[in-house]
């Protein structure tokens, strides 16, 4: 018999188990428990007993969850507007030539063992907990019979839901469809990595598979935890509450894009994605003019973003969460670390600029407060303002750039794989936009709840942005209104 399920099944009756002092105890209102279930009790005893000093010795070993996880967890419960999905990121990437997935497994394998955060089980309570050991992961192959049946699958696997305490929190799988490349599925609950570790995990996978050495650190996510609680208890946050209180009134916590249905009405939804590019030779000049007029491609790419929304919104100005990679040095290995490290920050446009140049000179200046207080926690800023409803989307549009110093991100894959898709899904969340810079290219995405945007008012907000990001490379920036 399933023990935990056992377990559950006298709970949602009201009848509570636990041990003391090893003795199985209950408690239970009258009538609760009838002979049948006293029986059942006595013959599955010993197991029930074994499943709770189990629990216990993992509650022992469990650790807090950090802010962003938590609200990650939240967001999970449909009570909450655009709540009652997981934060979750797809991607597949195809192969020219078939891949050895058995070598490919072992790869995969020996970087669980490394990597703690792949270990990872996430407890209902906000607890999270590494296995000292996992079983061995089997990638799955998975054969299908044409090119639409791949599609189907993709719409299944790009909103896969993790159970919580149960291990893994992530997928991986090959695809074969006949006279067709193979594709490598990965998905994967953002509560135990985010994007940026992601690369660094399928960056070791890589470098094994290739037969090349990876250099292990002694160092993992949950010691980044424990380091950053006794860190975070030696700050003096004092200036960073004061830049957040003096800038909590301009904050547009709501904003009135054209939505084709409340955003209080949405709950377990889907996302889906708008893909646009800068070219090689388009990027390049990007970059060059980013130089030229002094500014950050981060600052120019979330100005363009707050420009075109401005554009549809009915607010003066308009406030985009943007996400932060925060590894802090703990230690010297830290960028090697794979683990969740997101902070968020919150930046606003006025519709009061005059021009572009204007406006990004405004929000290269936020940013660079932002960096300044990077290690400040970005879900206490919301405390600050008052009247805010916690069950309502606050701050439901988010930028998230994962851009390199250099031209090219591939993560290390190996000659003749290349990504071919991608979605993020986060709750509480109406619109992401992903850029990132793949093979000199920069790749900019918008992923979006389903339900919030008629097709053709997204693709309009879209062509906005793109656009603008255009024009900049040939026309005045102090021109561009």
């Amino acid at each position: 018999m399933d023990i935990q399920h056992l377990i559950n099944e006298f709970a949602s009756r009201g009848v509570t188990l636990w041990l003391d002092e090893g003795k199985l105890k209950f408690r239970a209102a009258n009538g609760a428990l009838s002979a049948e279930d006293k029986e059942c009790l006595k013959a599955n005893k010993a197991g029930i007993v074994a499943y709770l000093e189990q629990q216990a010795k993992d509650e022992e070993n469990s650790f807090p969850l950090s802010p962003i996880q938590k609200s990650y967890l939240v967001g999970r419960d449909p009570v909450y507007d655009l709540g009652g999905i997981n934060t979750h990121y797809y991607m597949e990437l195809e192969i020219d030539a078939t891949v050895n997935v058995a070598l490919l497994e072992n790869a995969w394998n020996e970087v669980i063992v490394h990597d703690d955060a792949l270990r990872l089980v996430i407890s209902a309570k906000g607890t999270q907990r590494v296995l000292e050991t996992a079983p061995k992961y089997s990638i799955e192959i998975v054969e299908l019979e044409n090119a639409e049946q791949r599609l189907e699958k993709r719409k299944e696997w790009s909103h896969n839901i993790y159970p919580l305490n149960q291990w893994p929190f992530f997928t991986m799988r090959v695809s074969r469809v006949p006279k067709s490349k193979d594709v490598l599925h990965f998905d994967f609950d953002c509560m135990i990595m985010d994007a940026w570790s992601a690369k660094i995990a399928l960056s070791q996978m890589f470098k094994i598979y290739r037969g090349e050495t990876v250099q292990w650190i002694d160092y993992g996510f949950k010691n980044y935890c424990n380091d950053l609680i006794k860190f975070e208890s030696q700050q003096d946050y004092s200036q960073a509450e004061a830049f957040w209180k003096s800038k909590i009134n301009e904050l547009v916590c709501e904003p009135d894009l054209p939505y084709a249905k409340p955003l209080s009405e949405i709950h377990n939804h889907r996302f889906s994605r708008i893909s646009g590019e800068l070219s090689v030779e388009e990027f390049a000049l990007f970059q060059q003019r980013c130089r030229e007029y002094r500014t950050t491609p981060a600052a120019v790419i979330s100005t363009a973003y707050l420009k075109a929304l401005l554009g549809f919104s009915k607010n003066d100005s308009l406030t985009i969460n943007s996400t932060i990679f925060n590894r802090l040095p703990l230690h010297k290995d830290i960028n090697s670390v794979v683990g969740d490290f997101t902070n968020i920050a919150f930046i606003t446009l006025s519709k009061k600029c005059k021009n572009f140049l204007e406006c990004v000179q405004s929000v290269q200046k936020d940013m660079w407060q932002l960096v300044r207080f990077h290690t400040y926690d970005g879900t206490k800023i919301l405390k600050f303002k008052e009247g805010l409803s916690p069950m309502r989307a606050q701050m439901p549009i988010v930028i998230t750039c994962v851009l390199e110093n250099g031209q090219k991100s591939n993560s290390d894959m190996p000659d003749g794989m290349h990504q071919i898709y991608a979605l993020s899904k986060t709750p509480q969340v109406v619109l992401d936009y992903q850029v990132t810079n793949f093979d000199g290219r920069l790749s900019v995405n918008w992923d979006y709840a389903e339900p919030a945007f008629a097709p053709e008012t997204l693709k309009e907000m879209f062509a906005a942005n793109v656009g603008l990001l255009k024009r900049l490379l040939t026309e005045k920036w102090d021109e561009v209104l």
